[in-house]
């Protein structure tokens, strides 16, 4: 017994460092993907007849062949007049680190904190509109160029963002949400602003009355009413919804109407039909399950509502009884809208400071979204055909597309107790009703696909990684294309729950995620995925090269040699057309048992 034990041990240990040398072949450095995108710069021959000035301001030198490259960006889009760029740190020893990788122009996000940073660059005509006093400093020569390129204006396309590193500081860029002082705000004034709060509920009483409650007592002098918009709650529940509004209303002094409307769950259609009944200028969607816990949050939202450039206004969401983030925002990355940060600790310091202060986003949750009547009615409204899902995300997608920046307050929070009146998209029925309304999504805004604007290309977004950081900390994506062959036979093999698998896309020619075997070295384990069709029931294996995900080794810092845990295949061909389950089966290398997991994604061929 003892020499199985030590027999083990051994061939553990080696399989530990195989997995170390392996993990090595997947690093990368930033100096590497610096290079390479300096190397991809395109010069087209006009760059002498740009009359331009360079702005520096800070400690630094220019990038090689930055004057060029802005020169080159200047003829390619002859409507901007002023554009900016991202910047990086040189230490004393000549390398480079920390890069700042920036959003397009976001103007909530600059009043918030300067980004435009170090180095910007200004047409001739514009620049001479400066006064000297102006040019001289940094906080008065960008907020006046700012105004002068209408940068305050819906539409606005004169402020340029040149995706590429231009400058070298001396020193690390401003610390993350630290703003710059003596900024000056744009607050509209309120001026007869009226908030009508449209909540949809259904047989969530406690729940309801829970938000009823803390909407009230922590709204501080704005006028508002509120919508309860209830598709169908039993006749006990509907008597006891009428009592507490009754209740509520007598002890806060607020109007609340309760429109009973018995119909199938349509959110956008209850969304709808509670705005077409609101008596506001400003309307706030509102989740039956959220909990207001930050006094005047409401006037903060209304605040930036009312800028003639927002379109919708979110706000910053815990998770109950944590600190922990649910949404700070919507970022469209490769595979699809994504809460980044989520999960994440709010105590933390992360990226650019992206959960403190006021940033510009693609999209936020509908759970709590605010905008001006006039402009949810430009809009449309929300998409009846999404029913359940994206619905938030096409409307905030609708807005951009009209010239509105979409903003997140993080400067105040309220606690979401997420999908608690509608439950988990778990079911096999719910994934593939997912997929279906993000493919109309998509469908209804293919130039948004894979694309956000408030997003750096550069950072990790191919994902489904919470995290904000640089793309090359993910480490490097070895190309992967397979052919997935007859399965082994599985009879007989235990289905575990101790082998985690996520399938993040699956695609008939591409299927992506990760598996873990939870409990356990993963450097002793080879890992095949699975796909069995469910009509004729025959069994297909694919094998793949391990991909490298720091994300969930970070995540799930108590579990072993996870780091390669990841799988991104090309499937070279196609399986034969029907509809597959998809599952996994590990391999322990040294004993040989074998464990499947089956989850509830589909494939369809």
């Amino acid at each position: 017994m003892r020499l199985k034990k030590w027999i083990r041990r051994l061939l553990e240990w080696r399989l530990d460092r195989r997995y170390e040398k392996s993990l090595q072949l997947y690093e990368m450095n930033y100096d590497t993907r610096l290079e390479d995108e300096e190397e991809g710069s395109v010069l087209t021959g006009q760059e002498d007849s740009v009359d331009f000035e360079i702005l520096v301001f800070g400690e630094g030198e220019m990038a090689a062949d930055a004057r060029e490259r802005i020169a080159a960006f200047f003829v390619k889009y002859p409507e901007v007049f002023f554009v900016y760029g991202d910047e990086d740190v040189q230490d004393e020893k000549g390398s480079y680190h920390s890069p700042w990788l920036k959003q397009d122009w976001a103007p909530d996000s600059y009043l918030c904190r300067d980004y435009l940073g170090s180095l910007a660059a200004v047409r001739r005509e514009l620049y001479e509109q400066l006064t000297e006093e102006e040019k001289q400093e940094e906080g008065a020569c960008h907020d006046r160029l700012v105004e002068l390129a209408g940068g305050y204006e819906k539409g606005c396309q004169h402020i340029g963002h040149l995706r590429e590193v231009l400058f070298h500081r001396r020193k690390a860029w401003l610390p993350a949400g630290e703003g710059r002082p003596g900024k000056r705000l744009v607050d509209m004034p309120r001026k007869e602003a009226f908030v009508s709060v449209v909540i949809p509920s259904k047989d969530n009483v406690p729940i309801l009355v829970r938000c009823l409650e803390t909407v009230t007592q922590t709204v501080r002098e704005l006028p508002y009413e509120i919508v309860i918009v209830d598709n169908g709650s039993s006749e006990a529940n509907r008597v006891r919804i009428t009592q507490e509004i009754d209740r509520i209303t007598q002890e806060a002094g607020s109007e609340i109407r309760y429109l009973y409307r018995p119909m199938p769950f349509n959110f956008s259609h209850m969304c709808n039909l509670g705005a077409k009944e609101a008596k506001g200028n400003l309307l706030l969607f509102l989740n039956d399950d959220i909990e207001a816990v930050s006094p005047g949050w409401l006037e903060e939202l209304a605040d930036k509502a009312l800028r003639e450039w927002t379109g919708a206004v979110g706000i910053k969401l815990l998770y109950p009884d944590s600190t922990r983030i649910q949404h700070t925002g919507v970022v469209n990355i490769v595979l699809g809208p994504v809460h980044k940060l989520q999960f994440q600790d709010d105590n933390g310091c992360y990226y650019d400071g992206r959960n403190q202060g006021v940033w510009n986003y693609l999209a936020v949750t509908g759970a709590c979204l605010m905008l001006r009547r006039e402009v949810f009615e430009e809009a449309g409204g929300f998409q009846e055909q999404l029913q359940v899902a994206f619905n938030d995300v096409d409307l905030c997608f609708t807005l951009y597309e009209l010239g509105y920046h979409n903003v997140v307050v993080n400067t105040c929070h309220l606690v979401h107790h997420e999908s608690l009146s509608r439950g988990h998209d778990e079911s096999e029925a719910d994934q593939r009703r997912l997929m279906q309304e993000r493919d109309i999504l998509y469908g209804r805004h293919p130039r948004l696909e894979r694309k956000d604007p408030y997003y750096h290309p550069r950072l990790n977004r191919k994902r489904l990684d919470t995290t904000i950081r640089p793309a090359f900390e993910e480490g490097r994506t070895i190309p992967d294309r397979r052919v997935c062959e007859l399965g082994e036979d599985i009879t007989g093999v235990r289905e575990d729950e101790c082998l985690r698998l996520i399938v993040e896309l699956a695609t008939p020619r591409r299927v992506q995620g990760y598996a873990v075997v939870l409990g356990s070295d993963n450097a002793c384990f080879e890992t095949k995925l699975l796909f069995e069709d469910k009509e004729r029931g025959s069994l297909y294996q694919l094998e793949y090269t391990p991909q490298c995900r720091n994300d969930i080794a970070q995540n799930m810092p108590d579990q072993k040699n996870i780091a390669l845990c990841g799988f991104e295949v090309e499937l070279v061909a196609p399986l034969p057309p029907g509809e597959y389950r998809i599952g996994a089966v590990s391999r322990d290398v040294i004993s040989g048992l074998r464990i499947t997991r089956w989850i509830n994604v589909a494939m369809v061929v």
